[in-house]
């Protein structure tokens, strides 16, 4: 596996959720920039290494032997037979996630990195129901649905079978999240821009925006800095709620809602979700009821719903 297909492959993110030591993300990340850089393996020893990215040689070794072990970099001593004080070593980056071995019941791939909006049943992720025979016809709809996104996808690209099982997989993921017609328009659009439906699975709220800058002819500094304003106001909102926390008598996961709304890029759309599960959250009752009228209401595929006749952006 190249660089470029462990890029489009999410592979930053699922390095990222490996819980590595600093130590360990170090020596990754060195060896990730000598295969940039058109070194592939190097020769060195761990002392040199020390020296290089600031850490004990006690600790290098360790490391090295741990990253190993699990795949995550290749790594070979000096013949055994032929002693020496500090033995040198060929080192170099395992791009093929395939192989790693992560510290998970299950092993984390690119398709774990994938953010999902929240959803109305109160649950974050998506569950694999058994399926019965009434269903069956259901299901053959679904594999129509993911096969018309694969096709769009695959056509005028030349991809080997590892690489089309890979994007059979997202394509199935996006048709669960986002309704289909806006899948195949994202991709109509962007064409060779989009390298792997991975990609555009993980990174659908930039796609979206993106789309949204390049299609709508208003001026979009003046909608902007009218949204921006009123973002401002829930976070200002949510702040002074959270202040008077204890005043509210605020449970934990009702103050981490207000801390989401107040970090969130887009707390509007993100206070559209809260509010469907606002059932969960009593002590918030008159929040909501202050600031529902700030609330943008969106599809799962992010996009807005415009009311006739709305004075809010």
């Amino acid at each position: 596996m190249s660089m470029s297909q462990f890029i489009q492959g999410s592979g930053f993110k699922v390095l990222a959720m490996a819980r590595l030591s600093p130590c360990e993300y170090s020596v990754i990340l060195y060896l990730m920039n000598c295969a940039v850089s058109g070194l592939d393996q190097i020769i060195t020893t761990e002392a040199e290494l020390c020296s290089l990215i600031g850490y004990e040689e006690e600790e290098i070794r360790g490391v090295i032997e741990s990253l190993a072990q699990r795949n995550l970099i290749r790594a070979r001593y000096k013949d055994a037979s032929h002693p020496s004080v500090h033995p040198s070593l060929r080192l170099g980056f395992q791009f093929d996630m395939d192989r790693w071995h992560l510290s998970y019941e299950e092993d984390v791939t690119s398709h774990d990195a994938v953010v999902y909006p929240f959803v109305r049943n109160h649950k974050a992720q998506l569950e694999v129901i058994p399926e019965s025979k009434e269903q069956g016809q259901e299901a053959t709809q679904g594999a129509q649905t993911w096969q018309r996104v694969l096709d769009s996808f695959l056509d005028k690209r030349s991809l080997d079978d590892n690489e089309i099982e890979e994007n059979v997989t997202s394509a199935k993921i996006l048709v669960e999240t986002h309704p289909v017609d806006q899948v195949l328009l994202l991709l109509r659009h962007f064409k060779s821009r989009i390298f792997s439906l991975s990609l555009l699975a993980s990174n659908w709220d930039h796609f979206q925006e993106l789309y949204e800058e390049e299609t709508q002819k208003v001026d979009l500094m003046d909608a902007r800095k009218k949204h921006q304003e009123l973002d401002d106001k829930l976070k200002e909102s949510s702040k002074n709620w959270l202040e008077n926390a204890e005043k509210h008598k605020l449970n934990l996961a009702e103050i981490n809602i207000l801390k989401l709304l107040i970090r969130h890029r887009h707390p509007r759309r993100q206070l559209f979700w809260a509010y469907q599960a606002r059932s969960r959250y009593v002590n918030l009752e008159i929040f909501f009821e202050e600031n529902s009228s700030l609330m943008l209401a969106i599809t799962s595929s992010g996009a807005i719903l415009k009311k006739p006749n709305h004075t809010n952006f």
